[in-house]
């Protein structure tokens, strides 16, 4: 296998492995059997699933609250103007009573729902005021003797209950049967109504439920769905985001994903490239797998390394890894964090074995300067660098010796006292002439105290 059919072979290969390990490496919540299923409660069957719904509801729902708790007054403001007209004579005190307290606790809920407390609790709030209102119309029955007519208006309650108070179906059913029992025990203990008008108004109750339930049901099911579209939709997105995060800096990953074209002016970033010494001799000698083995276990090395040092991967060609620094990243000092990661590296290497036991040895190379970043290509795109520092710190590592890492001036001026330099002299560099290169031994101190 020569170099170039490497720079082809490795990187898929590579990319195909890397994809299959994190699909078994973690298993997301959608990839589960049972994953969106729904009881006969109308409950999903994954725990999480659920509350993250139960979550959502509460979060969208708070200005439908507020809705209801202003038609809830409206209402009970129109019905106190009737009452008189319709009510006997003599119970204005009871409805100017009960209309008062009533608008007070509507009033108090509706100024609670702004409440931070109550921001996501408000569902307490709609149990208090469907059942305040349920008190009102029971005691009104018991306290006055009202037409039989006057009896099913309760209908509009429960009704209004299932089909605009945003409470979920377990709890909506709860609440409003309860109140419909309450409503109807009052009732039952007044004398405005025989036990031949007290089981047709539980029947009516019982159909109105019905009728609720069925509405809600149907409601509350397709809200689920959608719900549950929207977390597939947001899985699948995740699930991209994660595949372009993987081969492009996140950044990067983020401006493509929102379709803009990434192409960006550096004019001031740390190149470095790494290859394997004798790698195309290996090649001929050990077979396909384990050379890609070699490669996969050197190569996870150098990406965690190269995250731990807040730098970015850019591509691997064959055996030679290339990593930038000061291009899609918030760190400002990429000069000695490049300087720092080449010698972790090389640290790195020494631990890897090629498969006739021998530890890897590599060439490094770095260079400091501007260039020019962006992707390219749709279909197999690919996030590149171009420039004159590109070129020059490509050839730091190829001109260089083995076990070295070759650093141009311009780096060497970067690097501070902390770093050990020796100069190497003047090389040839193809269309750049004559350069003064240096090779960076490693940190001051570590090295003194092995010279020591």
């Amino acid at each position: 296998m020569t170099v170039s059919e490497a720079a082809i072979v490795v990187p898929e290969a590579a990319a195909a492995a890397t994809t299959a390990a994190a699909g078994t490496a973690t298993r997301r919540p959608s990839d589960a059997a049972d994953w969106g299923k729904m009881g006969r409660r109308l409950v999903f069957v994954d725990d999480a699933l659920e509350a993250d719904f139960r979550t959502a509801e509460r979060n969208r729902n708070l200005g439908q609250a507020r809705f209801v708790l202003w038609l809830a007054l409206a209402i009970q403001l129109a019905f106190a103007a009737i009452d008189p007209w319709v009510l006997p004579a003599g119970s204005l005190n009871f409805i100017l009573l009960r209309s008062g307290l009533l608008t007070l606790c509507l009033l108090l809920l509706l100024g609670l729902t702004y409440a931070p407390f109550f921001r996501t609790r408000w569902p307490m709030l709609m149990v208090i005021a469907v059942h305040a209102m349920t008190l009102a119309n029971g005691l009104t029955n018991g306290m006055i003797e009202v037409p039989i007519l006057y009896l099913s208006g309760f209908m509009l309650l429960v009704l209004a209950s299932y089909l605009i108070v945003p409470l979920i179906f377990v709890y909506c059913i709860g609440v409003v049967l309860t109140a419909s029992l309450v409503y109807l025990g009052l009732t039952a203990l007044s004398d405005v109504a025989d036990a031949q008008l007290l089981g047709m108004l539980a029947s009516q109750l019982v159909a109105a439920n019905v009728v609720g339930i069925a509405a809600l049901h149907r409601a509350e099911r397709l809200r689920r769905l959608d719900h549950l579209n929207a977390r597939r939709l947001d899985d699948q997105r995740a699930r991209y985001h994660e595949l372009l995060t993987s081969i492009l800096p996140a950044p990067v990953a983020d401006r493509l994903q929102r379709g803009e074209t990434v192409v960006d002016e550096y004019t001031d970033a740390t190149v470095l490239f790494a290859d394997i010494v004798g790698f195309t001799a290996l090649t001929a000698r050990c077979r396909p797998d384990q050379t890609l083995a070699l490669l996969n276990q050197l190569f996870t090395s150098f990406d965690a390394l190269t995250a731990q040092y807040g730098l970015e991967k850019i591509k691997t060609i064959g055996d030679s890894y290339m990593v930038a620094g000061g291009v899609s990243s918030d760190r400002t000092e990429h000069v000695p964090a490049m300087a720092d990661l080449a010698l972790a590296m090389q640290q790195a290497a020494s631990q890897v074995h090629d498969p006739d036991g021998q530890s890897v040895h590599l060439r490094i190379g770095i260079h400091v300067g501007d260039l020019t970043a962006g992707v390219i290509g749709r279909r197999r795109f690919m996030y590149d660098l171009w420039g004159d520092t590109v070129n020059i710190a490509s050839r730091m590592q190829s001109l260089g010796e083995p076990d070295h890492i070759q650093v141009s001036d311009a780096m060497r001026q970067r690097l501070d006292a902390r770093y050990q330099l020796a100069p190497r002299g003047e090389i040839a560099v193809k269309g750049k002439g004559t350069m003064s290169t240096w090779y960076l031994q490693g940190r001051a101190q570590d090295v003194v105290g092995e010279e020591t």
